[in-house]
């Protein structure tokens, strides 16, 4: 597997996207703010715009990106 990602523990605090696998198979994707990085683990902690801790293995990362911050919508 050739994975391109341009994510480093050092971007904790943004918002990011992951395509990840896991060693049984399961293809997931993770799209929220980088809360932090387990080194021992080697995985990040992302959270979800609904509250949920996804949990991405940095061996599994197939395409990992930081996103640009959503643009604020002003009230007309």
């Amino acid at each position: 597997m050739n994975a391109r990602s341009s994510v480093t523990p050092a971007d904790v605090g943004k918002r990011v996207s992951f395509q990840y696998e896991l060693p049984n198979g399961y293809v997931g994707e993770a799209l929220g703010i980088l809360e932090s990085y387990d080194h021992p683990a080697e995985t990040y902690l992302v959270r979800t715009k609904d509250g949920a801790l996804v949990r991405v293995p940095a061996r599994g990362v197939r395409f990992g990106k930081v996103v640009p911050s959503a643009p604020s919508r002003e009230a007309s």
